[in-house]
Parts: structure tokens; C-alpha cells; sequence
């Protein structure tokens, strides 16, 4: 069997969608069979890591002509440029292919070409991008969602993007929202706990003022004003500590906003994190909040529970399929900015206080990502008899 993956952003050492788009490659890579062909259409990954990481049936394939559209990398449009090369470099060489998986970018927008393609079994997915940041939140925000949110509905009413994704064999989502432009799609979590994160032995925190963590890079939809506006609502006396991991073009507004609040001396910016580093700090900390305004997935989600760490986050996207298994306090977006405010202050300073309600949340977001959101199961849900 021959398969080809679709991994625009993909590398071995870091996070996010490159780590998981290099996941695909990799559990693949351990379950097909001995004579089996896994070929990759990347931007990002070489054949050095290929390599080093002792892959045995993974072959990468430049995309043709691509150097003379590089100068436009750093524009929107470029990736539908590389899925347009990708796809006729693939043509080009005639491969007899069984299964084509298109995933990163992992975007409903972008179904790309392969569907076109005869004879091969197609898949799109998982995908994100149908969450919108909540109306009361929108000043937070970047004035990207504007256009972000034209083209959303562009896809819903546009039937030449209609008839590409349907021709896909197979389609899956990662939330509600994005169903709701896709609809015969299958919803599945977009980002499997990593082996080396299952079933940690959880050693017991000892902080004497409770930690909250939060991670991300600081850029408007990871919601880090909106974040502090909530720790600012919190009891004077609440004993507490806020650790921000991140870096990004945000990062002197944020520091700025932080030492203007009634909070400064709570919260710490430690800058960026490699994320081979990432599972210590989980260990360090009692509560995880993800202040994100717009998310698919996220990784760090998945991380955090795997530590045990109780989530407090907007009500959307995959949160609301954590809610749905008790892994953590999430708030409802369908009220004033204010009131979302002191919801989400509330539900931190729950957490705060109440010791055996982390303890609960963060066994239950322990056992949901250990049965429910494996890599083994993730595959079976895509893949399932087309790799027996």
C-alpha cells in the first residue's frame, strides 16, 4: 500500500501542528507493512529528520517549481500556491497511490487538489478554523477576524468549495463549529496525546500558593489581555501566582498591560519554552487556564491533562468537548464582556480554593486523554481497515 500525507507544516521538535503532523508520519510509519510506501508533501521537513529519526518507509517529495514563489511565503495565499505544486508535482510522477490524507494546514478552508486525484482513497482532516472569537470579546481581538470571518461564509455558500470536499472518501473535524460548514464530517479531537506522555505518574504538587499556568504564543487570539482583565477581577487576598510562557509580537503590549494591573506582582512572563522543557513545567503547576479567543484544538490542552492539571478556558471549539467530560470549569461566551469576565475570575478563584476540585477535574482530564484521545485511536477512527 502506498500513502501519501500532506504535512505543509511538519518537524520533529516542535509543537502544535507541526508536532502532530509529524505524528501522522511517524505511527504510520510503525503500522503499515514491510513493502508499504508512506510519501510526504511538506514545506517544513527535511530529509535530515527523516533520517535521524529511523523512519523505514517514508519518503519525502520536493515539490517542483516552488523556489520562485518563496518570496511570498509570508503571505496568506502562498499555501494555496503549495498545494496547488504539491498536487502537480504528486501528478507528475504517475505514483500508484492507495490513500491520499491531506491534513496540515489543518484548516476547513483549505481542502486543497487530491480529492481530483483517481483510484486513491481520500481524507481530509482533522480540521479546525470554524470557531469565531465571541461577540463580546471581539475588541480583544485582531481586525483579522473580519476577513477571516467573510471567507468562512464564502465556504458555506460557494458550491465549487462544496463539491472539492465532498468528493473526499472520508472527512473529519475538530469541533462543533467547523461541522457546522462541513457537515457529513466526523468530529475528532485534531491533537493525540504524544506516546511519552502517556500515563505519567502524577507525583503530588507541593506549592504552598497555589500556580496557575498559562502557555501560548503572544499574539491577539491567545486572549492574554482579555487574561490578565479576569486576573484583575480576582480577590486582593486570593493567594495565587500566574506563570506566562510564550513569545510573540504582543509581548511589550502584554508586559505593558501587566505592569499598569492591580495584579503585577502575581504574574511572571518567562518567555519562550522548548518543547522538549514543556512536561516540567506542567509539573510545576496546580491549574492550567487557556484564555484563547478562537482555537481549534491545541495542543497544550492535551498536555496539560496528561499532567493532571485541572482547565479553565472559554466555552468553544474543543473545550466544549472537555466540558462534556468534566476535565475543567469553562465558560459560557454567550453574555457580556463583563459578565464572561467574572465567570471566568470565578472559576479560577473555585479552583484556587478548593483543592479536591483540582485534584477531581485534573484526574478526570487525566483519564479522558489517556483513553479517549490516543494516537491509537485516532488512527483506527481514520484509518481502520485500510491498514488491516
Amino acid at each position: 500500500m502506498n500513502i501519501l500525507i500532506q504535512a505543509y507544516a511538519c518537524a520533529a521538535d516542535k509543537g502544535g501542528e507541526f508536532s502532530v503532523s509529524w505524528g501522522w508520519i511517524r505511527q504510520l510509519d510503525k503500522r503499515v507493512q514491510e513493502q508499504d510506501k508512506i510519501f510526504v508533501c511538506s514545506l517544513t521537513l527535511t530529509e535530515h529528520e527523516i533520517e535521524k529519526s529511523g523512519l523505514k518507509h517514508v519518503e519525502l517529495i520536493p515539490v517542483d517549481n516552488l523556489d520562485k514563489f518563496m518570496k511570498y511565503s509570508s503571505k496568506q495565499y502562498f499555501y494555496l500556491i503549495w498545494q496547488y505544486l504539491a498536487y502537480r508535482t504528486v501528478k507528475k510522477k504517475n505514483l500508484r497511490l492507495d490513500v491520499i490524507h491531506c491534513y496540515s494546514l489543518s484548516d476547513f478552508r483549505f481542502p486543497g487538489f487530491w480529492s481530483n486525484m483517481k483510484g486513491a482513497y481520500t481524507i481530509f482532516g482533522p480540521v479546525g478554523g470554524g470557531q469565531r472569537c465571541p461577540k463580546a470579546l471581539i475588541r480583544y481581538d485582531d481586525k483579522s477576524h473580519y476577513l477571516r470571518d467573510f471567507v468562512n461564509w464564502l465556504c458555506k455558500v460557494n458550491p465549487m468549495y462544496a463539491l472539492q470536499v465532498k468528493k473526499y472518501d472520508a472527512k473529519f473535524v475538530a469541533n462543533y463549529e467547523t461541522k457546522d460548514y462541513i457537515k457529513d464530517a466526523n468530529v475528532l479531537v485534531d491533537v493525540p496525546l504524544d506516546n511519552n506522555l502517556q500515563k505519567l505518574e502524577i507525583l503530588q504538587r507541593s506549592n504552598h500558593i497555589p500556580t496557575i499556568l498559562c502557555m501560548g504564543r503572544l499574539i491577539n487570539k491567545k486572549g492574554f489581555l482579555f487574561f490578565i482583565d479576569v486576573l484583575e477581577k480576582l480577590p486582593r487576598e486570593l493567594p495565587f501566582k500566574v506563570m506566562i510562557y510564550g513569545e510573540g509580537p504582543q509581548k511589550d503590549l502584554i508586559e505593558k498591560k501587566i505592569n499598569l494591573s492591580n495584579v503585577k506582582n502575581k504574574i511572571q512572563l518567562k518567555g519562550y519554552v522548548k518543547h522538549e522543557d514543556v512536561r516540567k513545567i506542567y509539573e510545576k503547576a496546580d491549574i492550567f487556564v487557556v484564555p484563547s479567543l478562537r482555537e481549534s484544538g491545541g495542543s497544550v490542552f492535551i498536555e496539560a491533562m496528561a499532567c493532571a492539571l485541572p482547565v479553565v478556558s472559554l466555552d468553544m471549539a474543543l473545550s466544549r468537548i472537555l466540558k462534556e467530560n468534566q476535565c475543567g470549569l469553562f465558560v459560557n461566551t454567550e453574555q457580556s464582556k463583563n459578565e464572561i469576565i467574572s465567570e471566568f475570575a470565578n472559576d479560577i478563584e473555585k479552583l484556587v480554593v478548593d483543592e479536591k476540585l483540582r485534584i477531581q477535574l485534573g484526574h478526570n482530564g487525566y483519564k479522558f486523554v489517556n483513553t479517549q484521545i490516543t494516537w491509537d485511536r485516532e488512527i483506527n477512527c481514520v484509518y481502520g481497515k485500510l491498514l488491516k
